[in-house]
């Protein structure tokens, strides 16, 4: 049990204990954020608890419990109420909000918590639908989507009790505006990876680096300078990798393939995992990265860039995979 089970089983021991509904959100984006926010709107006194996806379709402490409310995630087994669109999340809760069409899960979850018509979950749902669509044009949008991107654990469940409180507002508080600025000098990193990995029509990378980036972000930036599909692997520990994906839904390609084919999923346009190689064997997980893209995108060869540290903060090298 790691750091993130344990933070997870004490949270899961205060609802229980003091009987106060319970939520599990995604982790990882601002739809998970957002919806959190409007499930403390609906239960001021409830308690959140984040994780990813990979950890609620595997971890066993997920699926001991029953959840009153998930969003944005696979159902972790027991669960009340559900709202999710991902393609590749199968339903099972007792009411399920489920849609793949809807543009993200926080305004399947608005309807889920009857907040329709609420002026603080309006503006959280209107912001959620910029930032999971990446087509983000308000400054709000912006900012939020950076909040949940680059607060640690506690920041973000702090985080979500303030816009369940005060909504948008919370953005201009000085606690929130700093991690808003630690998103911003990540940004302004992410721009020169941008840089050095160039353009290709596909464009396939394995960072064996921790650069403190948003992933997600630079899927983004790459396919708006061009790229029809980009699949990222980032290593996060000895063994431990997660993947990232993003495709132009008119190119044809889909990341749900690949997502899939190593343990995760999402949407054709933007999907991930995250998986664990061999303890023996850790760098058998850039090995499975190049078979998934070789067996699901028809490809006879697998050219990878490999980001590396080096005395400038990372470098790039080509790598023809046969």
């Amino acid at each position: 049990m790691d750091l993130e089970d344990l933070r997870a089983l004490g949270a899961i021991i205060k609802a229980k204990l003091a009987n106060r509904p319970l939520a599990l959100c995604d982790i990882g984006d601002a739809d998970g954020l957002t919806s959190a926010s409007l499930f403390l709107i609906k239960y001021p006194n409830g308690v959140v608890v984040f994780a990813p996806p990979g950890k609620v379709q595997r971890g066993r402490l997920y699926r001991l419990f029953t959840w009153d409310f998930v969003a944005d995630l696979p159902c972790p087994g027991k669960a009340i109420i559900r709202a999710d669109h991902h393609e590749t999340n199968k339903p099972c809760a007792k009411l399920e909000y489920y849609d793949p069409e809807a543009p993200c899960s926080a305004l399947l979850a608005m309807r889920a918590l009857n907040l329709a018509g609420n002026p603080i979950a309006e503006s959280l749902v209107k912001v959620a639908i910029e930032t999971d669509t990446a087509r983000i044009s308000s400054e709000e949008a912006r900012q939020v989507d950076m909040l949940a991107r680059f607060s640690r654990y506690g920041e973000k469940v702090r985080a979500a009790s303030m816009l369940a409180k005060t909504g948008l507002e919370a953005l201009k508080t000085p606690y929130v505006k700093g991690i808003v600025d630690r998103g911003i000098r990540s940004w302004e990193v992410m721009l020169k990876v941008a840089d050095a990995l160039g353009v290709d029509k596909v464009i396939n990378a394995y960072f064996n680096v921790k650069l403190g980036i948003s992933y997600r972000q630079l899927t983004i930036e790459l396919q708006r300078r061009g790229a029809s599909m980009v699949n990222l692997l980032v290593r996060l520990g000895y063994r431990t990798f997660r993947y990232y994906c993003g495709a132009d839904p008119s190119s044809g390609f889909d990341c749900t393939k690949v997502a899939t084919a190593l343990g995760g999923g999402g949407h054709s346009y933007a999907a991930g995992a995250q998986f664990k190689a061999p303890l023996t064997r850790p760098m058998k997980g850039v090995e499975a990265f190049i078979n998934a893209l070789r067996a699901n995108l028809n490809l006879n060869g697998v050219e990878l860039l490999m980001v590396t540290k080096d005395t400038n903060g990372f470098s790039v090298r080509r790598v023809q995979v046969a």
